[in-house]
């Protein structure tokens, strides 16, 4: 099984887990941190391992759109941004 197989199975678990539906996609991306150097890293990926690469980019940019959504609200409704 491939990590991206393994992060889906993972995340699909704990969204069951909190009452939410079925994972059907999943994007990520993730910052790593070598053990040695300190050296920072991206890692992204997607399942299912078919998924063509415009998806992928079409669900983070989907993501992204979220966020400013909560961002440009929370700035409007004159609340401190937090997380």
């Amino acid at each position: 099984m491939s990590l991206a197989e393994d992060l889906h199975q993972a995340v699909a678990s704990v969204m069951s887990a909190h009452g939410f539906g079925l994972v059907s996609r999943l994007v990520f991306a993730v910052e790593v941190v070598a053990e040695g150097t300190g050296e920072l890293g991206l890692l992204r990926g997607s399942t299912p391992a078919t998924m063509p690469v415009w998806d992928e980019l079409g669900l983070h940019r989907y993501a992204v759109t979220d966020i400013e959504a909560v961002i440009t609200a929370t700035r409007l409704a004159g609340e401190e941004e937090g997380e």
